[in-house]
């Protein structure tokens, strides 16, 4: 159910709107409408709170990599730990470039060995000449024909040669093709620079790796930063009135005894009203021990329906649970899930966040477990004594993948979710709308739905006749929606509602698609079971690569299938159903302005 909410404009004096602000917070009631001027303060504490998160960011990423556990101790500065981790990033880049040039240089220096370059300077201080030179086989050999110069051969590489030339003499350095080498091409010079620079890299990979399990105290700190950029950001959007201060924000409607005792206890000045239709109002979802098992799915997916729209988190939970169901088909996989789930259950009494998750997925499980035993399916085998005949009343059921006749039934199965989903959307939209014109419209929907959902039946399920209601509903029906749902004076209505009509026809055949992925996964489950029974068969000493293609095999098709319930059955659930209820999603879910410890 969605709370209702008021827009209440708060009025305060000026000088009294700090503190205004820290009741506000501690009541937790109101959302406020931030103003666009933003101050220094707001703008400081914005670029302190995101310098904070590239730190956290960073050592989150490099905990990661490295597999690091964070303390549990959060004494410490945060401020000097993020400079500490700078500092030590900007060493390391800086050591990194030099040690990719260090390493270049050596490399080009090696053509001619390990020498010593202060020797050749005390060489050529002594008379001794030292040349050293790369190039062709020519240029080598128009060297070795030069008078008073010795020609020394060091090595080849890529057509190249590199020799070196010593002279006592003076000789013509034009003759050869010297390489000018400055102070720092030095390969022992370069070697201890590369040691020593790699010691530092270690060190300070070892200081990054003791900063990064100190990375919960930039957690906290930021969250503490949060707090202050959210107070400054919501003190910029008092509008100044001379001596007072007004502050604009949405409240729901049970909540507004709290806050007007607070205005008696502070006095403020509360004006409220309804929110007006062009207003963009925060959504809060009042749900109760049953829809709340859905909430995980819809945080995951980050979707939340409009203020005017309807609360569909039960109908969404029920057919939500009934799809998985079809998707993964197979009790064996449902029990998996289930003790998955109580385990998650157990754990989150130690981590809290894992509950609403585990909660969903043990309904999820329950209901898998039970469309899987009564298709008589257990880890893609269907032949198991002790389930041979487990529900004699629903045998319809059993071995759909395997009999024609029996994956018919499954069809029609999904064709009556299909025409009960989108026949509660359209009745939801009556009731809401409470217009007899609307009310028309959506029945004449409703009656297509019906007359699409026998033709489905007769041209894909069960083959045969249509059957002669079918044409009164649709004659009804296109009645209905011609008088009270299209606007004859718009080109646009009329030129739509024929497409209109081949979308209600797809938005029932669109759940044939439980049937195809529930059989795709069956076939899948029942091939890789076969292949490690031939396996076997073959001889008793492939047990084990059996056991290993059956592993394999499970935990590919669970994969596919968990990845086609996020696909198929929510978009059955937040496209088909909810066009015909009339939602957009298009909600914002409701923030107010309170403390982070009171958000967690």
């Amino acid at each position: 159910m969605i709370v209702s909410m008021k827009k209440v404009t708060l009025i305060t004096l000026q000088h009294d709107s700090e503190n205004a602000l820290s009741v506000l917070r501690d009541l937790g009631v109101m959302q406020v409408e931030l103003d666009n001027h933003v101050s220094e303060n707001s703008t400081s504490a914005f670029e302190k709170v995101n310098y904070l998160k590239r730190v956290y960011d960073f050592l989150e990423q490099f905990a990661a990599d490295h597999k690091l556990a964070a303390a549990a101790d959060l004494s410490g500065n945060a401020d000097d730990i993020a400079a500490e981790v700078i500092s030590t990033q900007e060493r390391i880049a800086a050591l990194d470039t030099a040690l990719t040039d260090a390493r270049r240089h050596l490399e080009a220096l090696s053509v001619w060995g390990d020498f010593d370059r202060s020797l050749l300077d005390k060489l050529r201080a002594g008379g001794v000449k030292v040349l050293l030179c790369t190039g062709s086989n020519e240029d080598f050999s128009a060297a070795l024909k030069v008078e008073n110069v010795q020609c020394h051969e060091i090595s080849r590489m890529r057509g190249k040669v590199a020799f070196a030339v010593v002279a006592l003499d003076e000789v013509d350095e034009k003759l050869f093709p010297v390489v000018t080498l400055s102070e720092n091409d030095d390969p022992r010079k370069l070697r201890k620079f590369i040691a020593k620079s790699e010691k530092e890299l270690t060190g300070l990979n070892k200081n990054l790796t003791d900063l990064a399990g100190k990375r919960n105290i930039l957690a906290e700190a930021i969250r503490e930063e949060s707090s202050i950029w959210e107070f400054c950001r919501v003190q910029d959007s008092f509008s100044d009135h001379g001596a007072v201060a007004t502050l604009s924000g949405f409240v729901p409607e049970p909540e507004m005894e709290k806050l007007l005792q607070a205005a008696g206890e502070n006095g403020w000045g509360i004006f409220s009203r309804d929110p007006a239709e062009d207003e963009e109002v925060p959504v809060l979802l009042k749900d109760n021990k049953f829809t709340r098992i859905i909430k995980p799915l819809f945080d995951f997916l980050g979707i939340v329906p409009g203020y005017r729209e309807i609360d569909i988190s039960g109908a969404v939970l029920i057919f939500f649970a009934i799809f998985y169901a079809i998707i993964i088909g197979d009790a064996g996989y449902g029990i998996l899930f289930g003790i998955i789930s109580i385990f998650g259950l157990l754990a989150s009494r130690k981590v809290p966040k894992l509950l609403p998750p585990m909660r969903l997925l043990l309904v999820l499980s329950i209901t898998a477990t039970i469309w899987g035993a009564l298709c008589g399916s257990w880890f893609g085998m269907s032949n198991i004594p002790w389930t041979d005949r487990p529900f004699p009343a629903l045998e319809c059921f059993r071995d759909f993948a395997a009999n024609s006749a029996k994956q018919a039934n499954i069809q029609f199965f999904c064709f009556i979710l299909a025409v009960i989903q989108l026949s509660a959307g359209r009745i939801w939209r009556v009731v809401k709308e409470r217009n007899w014109r609307a009310a028309g419209q959506h029945i004449g929907w409703m009656l297509i739905i019906w007359g699409n959902f026998f033709l489905t039946i007769r041209l894909i399920v069960y083959p045969g006749e249509f059957p002669h209601f079918m044409y009164i509903l649709y004659g009804i029906g296109l009645a209905l929606v011609m008088f009270c749902g299209v606007n004859w004076k718009q080109a646009a209505d009329i030129f739509q509602f024929p497409f209109d009509i081949i979308g209600s026809f797809t938005d029932v055949l669109s759940y044939i698609r439980l049937f195809a992925v529930g059989l795709a996964g069956a076939c899948i489950a029942g091939s890789f079971n076969g292949m490690a029974f031939d396996l076997c068969q073959v001889s008793a000493w492939l047990l084990p690569a059996g056991i290993l293609v059956v592993l394999i095999g499970h935990a590919l098709n669970i994969a596919l299938a968990l990845l086609s319930v996020l696909v198929h059955a929510v978009r059955l659930n937040t496209l088909e159903f909810s066009n015909h209820t009339g939602l957009s999603w298009s909600g914002q879910s409701f923030n107010p302005f309170k403390s982070n410890k009171d958000k967690e």
